[in-house]
């Protein structure tokens, strides 16, 4: 599972997958085997296999997306989103008006109704995925201007991934 871990020091990728000795968690592109073990309620031990080190980790769902995670003496305040609430997350936080059509579901691309630049009205057909066998069009929810296009015809996508971005706006008449 991949996802965007904010916090005091910035924004990080994150994906976490199950192996057979625990987990691996990759942080900004450099992996770790960590095992964890569940102690009492909301407390843990993690332990780095690379250098054998072992904490001691105390954490509290928040709000919304917040967690509050705590080791040793020192306390952790961070949200984790998901890739496409990261990309919402920053254009609310620039003010750029943006929204981004993510796949539902894992499936294959099949076709790809629009390029950057494109505008679109609310229900204009973007991608068109296919999932267990049967064609899913998914759609504009705004008006607005294709500002980028992450897939192609062919392309396997799991859930959650961005296909297409949106710059949200009116869209312009053409006479």
């Amino acid at each position: 599972m991949k996802w965007v871990v904010r916090g005091a020091s910035g924004a990080h990728e994150v994906v976490v997958e199950r192996s057979a000795d625990g987990l691996e968690v990759t942080l900004d592109g450099r992996r770790h085997a960590v095992d964890l073990i569940r102690l009492d309620g909301a407390v843990a031990s993690l332990r780095f296999d690379e250098d054998g080190r072992s904490f001691h980790v105390s954490y509290d769902r928040g709000r919304g997306r917040g967690w509050r995670i705590g080791i040793g003496d020192r306390d952790f305040t961070f949200d984790v989103l998901t890739p496409v609430e990261a990309i919402g997350a920053m254009a609310a936080a620039t003010g750029r008006g943006a929204s981004v059509v993510a796949a539902p579901i894992p499936g294959k691309v099949v076709a790809v109704t629009v390029e950057p630049g494109d505008e679109v009205e609310p229900g204009r057909p973007l991608v068109v995925l296919e999932a267990m066998k049967m064609e899913n069009e998914l759609t504009a929810e705004v008006a607005g201007r294709v500002a980028a296009v992450r897939v192609a015809p062919g392309d396997t996508v799991e859930a959650g991934a961005v296909l297409v971005e949106l710059e949200e706006g009116p869209v312009q008449s053409r006479i």
